[in-house]
């Protein structure tokens, strides 16, 4: 797992190629390391993530700000910390 912060301050964390239940425990991870009202984006490309990971960040009183397909079958889901 490895976030890194972009030019913008935001922070992205690649998880293409990681499946279930990976993407919620890593995205988890990655919300706990940064403050609050700072933005993750979140790289995946399993489908099932597409629920679980957004169900997940909500539930623990993140806010989901944008998901979108970014290429074909690989989206970014873009987050909040509260």
């Amino acid at each position: 797992m490895n976030v890194r912060r972009l030019p913008n301050g935001e922070y992205l964390l690649d998880l293409r190629g990681t499946i279930c239940p990976y993407p919620v425990l890593y995205t988890k991870r990655a919300l706990e390391k940064l403050k609050t009202g700072e933005v993750l984006s979140v790289i995946i490309d399993n489908p099932p993530s597409l629920e679980t990971v957004p169900a997940s960040v909500k539930a623990s009183g993140h806010d989901v700000l944008e998901v979108r397909e970014v290429e074909p079958a690989v989206w970014a889901i873009k987050i909040r910390r509260g």
